[in-house]
């Protein structure tokens, strides 16, 4: 997988909350979850070679809150917080799980504000593209 955040660019973005020494394993981590939210977009394209500068700034900030959210938390995959409740209540008795927060705080995989950062953008879009359907897909005489 090639790695598309760097400790520099989490810093340049003004991210403080991961220390150098940690932001290696919590980066791959966080671009796992993100590029599996954009359908490995980045893996399919350079994002040197991107000319939407926003697109790109976009992308490695949710990378960004998404190395951060798994430093607080300590979720670093969606199935990590449990589907067994999200709370039940009997008579008096009240029970909910600690990560209850936290599970409601993800979509598809990703915390709410790096999924916000990359649907703002356009990296969520999941249509067919249309010069990939013409050049595979002839066009019938009708």
């Amino acid at each position: 997988m090639r790695v598309n955040l760097t400790f520099a660019d989490y810093v340049d973005l003004g991210y403080s909350s991961v220390e150098a020494d940690d932001f290696a394993v919590l980066a791959r981590q966080a671009q796992r979850a993100v590029d599996s939210v954009t359908d490995y977009y980045y893996q399919d394209h350079v994002l040197a070679d991107d000319p939407d500068q926003q697109r790109v700034d976009a992308y490695k900030a949710a990378i960004c809150e998404q190395v951060d959210f798994i430093q607080s938390t300590g979720v670093s995959s969606s199935y990590e917080n449990g589907d067994d409740f999200n709370a039940i209540t009997v008579g008096r008795l009240s029970l909910q799980p600690t990560n209850h927060v936290t599970k409601d705080s993800m979509v598809g995989g990703v915390c709410k504000e790096a999924y916000r950062l990359l649907a703002h953008y356009g990296l969520l879009y999941r249509g067919r593209g249309s010069d990939l359907y013409v050049a595979t897909h002839p066009r019938k005489n009708v």
